[in-house]
């Protein structure tokens, strides 16, 4: 007689998914970064800057290498582009990606002179 598993089947993660980057799940030392940026964004009132998040995130024994890929994720999470300087807000990313650029037109063979020789 085979004997019923009695536990409850996992509930399904949510997982936040924006600009083709997912969100880390909290608790964990990638979601921690994240945390910083937003906490750091929060009491500045604009995006936070790459320095303090590195230098709060190797505070908090954090690799920096980890620190920089994840405010990388998380910058572009939140849809900002390029790096804000001290003062300057970021600028968000635009709605439509630029057009790819069109094809070049096949080259045409090459032309030869015969000169009867």
């Amino acid at each position: 007689m085979a004997k019923k598993n009695a536990t409850a089947p996992a509930a399904a993660v949510v997982k936040i998914q924006q600009n083709g980057v997912t969100r880390p799940k909290d608790g964990t030392t990638t979601g921690r970064v994240w945390a910083i940026s937003d906490e750091i964004s929060a009491k500045k009132g604009e995006p936070a800057d790459r320095k303090t998040v590195i230098e709060q995130v190797v505070a908090e024994g954090i690799n920096a290498s980890t620190g920089a890929t994840q405010y990388g994720k998380w910058r572009k999470f939140h849809g900002l582009v390029g790096e804000a300087s001290p003062g300057r807000a970021a600028k968000p990313a635009d709605a439509t990606p630029p057009a790819p650029p069109a094809p070049e037109a096949p080259a045409a063979p090459a032309a030869t002179e015969e000169t009867g020789e």
